[in-house]
């Protein structure tokens, strides 16, 4: 995606916690350490409501030419942990080019510091089972076809010692996520007619083919079944819910602009997204219900153009990345009235992807959201 002047690359954390995970665990002594003064500086903006209308179709999702409906298990499952990741701390991925370096920094500005480096290979996409240590499932590209398949395999990402999960190929797989009771994947991928998501049981097997999407996020609490995504609608894009169980799509925002990345809370009751009036440094977060309803905007500052947000625990923060006209990049702490802002991280290294550990803690193995490598693709105008 071409934003104003800037390219930005999402590069993926999966191959830095693939090394969190080889050295037995992920704290600050997990790597190499280095801390970085911080400034605060503090802004007060506006919050307005925007009324969104909600309607709900239920649709059946349609099966892709080589594919019928997995079979859904009820068994339940037991997250486990395989090391553990800083507390109460944002992660984020810095890149020189060649290698990326995963770090973590607590909301006040301490404990700065690296956590792995990793050289990506091609892999596009991986995401970990939140039910199994040690367990991924990835996107990889083979260079004799020019094709992607997606495999699951443990932390080495290795394509000769995984479970092919589908025989389709794909032109593209961009973003994969594991539901979080473990059953299923849910990816999205260009099967040459375009960028749609798709379910495949965790054995492998068939694949569903759900709906056509630019970003997508699975809902953290078990038994939702749900996947907030961003799709086209009408001149603009609009963020939606499916089930992927039932196959039942609504749309929950009706705002008429781009709208992007779309992320639950831990809760699963709100969905946090990126709002573009014009593609390039304008844009704003807000946040929606899950089931619908009001949009929130919860920033009034479009002369920064955020790329994602992620709430905290108790969805009292958000941790945002960013950058301006002059494509400084930053990591801020915002309030969830957006009244203040907090720098954390100026480095025009940084990709646009992060993630905010719980008070406990989350291991590589349970509840870490997906991951991705490639471009951050999006419609340019």
């Amino acid at each position: 995606m071409k934003l104003g002047g800037k390219t930005i690359i999402a590069l993926a954390w999966v191959g830095f916690l693939a090394i969190v995970i080889g050295c037995g665990g992920g704290s600050t002594t997990g790597g190499t350490t280095s801390t970085t003064s911080t400034t605060s500086t503090t802004s007060t903006t506006s919050t307005t409501s925007t009324t969104s209308t909600t309607s709900t179709t239920s649709t059946s999702a349609t099966t892709s030419t080589t594919s019928t409906s997995a079979t859904t298990s009820t068994t339940s499952t037991t997250s486990t942990t395989g090391g553990s990741l800083p507390h109460d701390a944002i992660l984020y991925t810095i890149t020189n080019g060649s290698v990326n370096f995963l770090k973590s920094i607590k909301a006040d500005g301490t404990n700065n510091g690296q956590l792995a480096s990793y050289t990506a290979g091609n892999i596009t996409a991986a995401a970990p089972n939140p039910t199994k240590p040690n367990e991924f499932a990835f996107g990889s590209f083979n260079s004799s076809t020019n094709k992607f398949k997606l495999y699951k395999g443990n932390s080495a990402l290795d394509p000769a010692n995984s479970t092919l999960l589908t025989a389709t190929s794909f032109d593209l797989i961009e973003d994969v996520e594991f539901t979080p009771d473990g059953l299923y994947v849910i990816f999205l991928a260009d099967a040459g007619t375009g960028f749609k998501l798709y379910r495949v049981a965790v054995g492998g097997g068939s694949i569903l083919a759900l709906d056509d999407a630019f970003e997508f996020s699975v809902s953290p609490v078990v038994g939702s079944h749900l996947i907030a995504y961003s799709k086209t609608s009408g001149a603009a894009s609009e963020i939606f819910t499916f089930d992927y169980i039932s196959g039942t799509s609504a749309p929950i925002t009706s705002l008429g602009f781009d709208v992007f990345s779309p992320t639950f809370s831990r809760d699963g009751n709100k969905v946090l997204f990126v709002v573009s009036q014009v593609i390039g440094i304008d844009s704003d977060l807000y946040s929606v219900p899950t089931i619908g309803g009001s949009s929130t905007r919860v920033t009034n500052t479009p002369s920064l153009f955020k790329s994602m947000g992620f709430y905290n625990e108790d969805s009292s923060k958000i941790a945002a990345v960013m950058f301006n006209s002059s494509a400084v990049e930053t990591i801020q702490v915002i309030t969830n009235n957006g009244a203040t802002y907090t720098p954390l991280v100026v480095d025009d290294s940084l990709q646009p992807i992060l993630y905010w550990t719980d008070s406990n803690g989350r291991s590589v193995s349970a509840n870490i959201p997906h991951y991705q490598f490639g471009k951050h693709r999006r419609r340019g105008r």
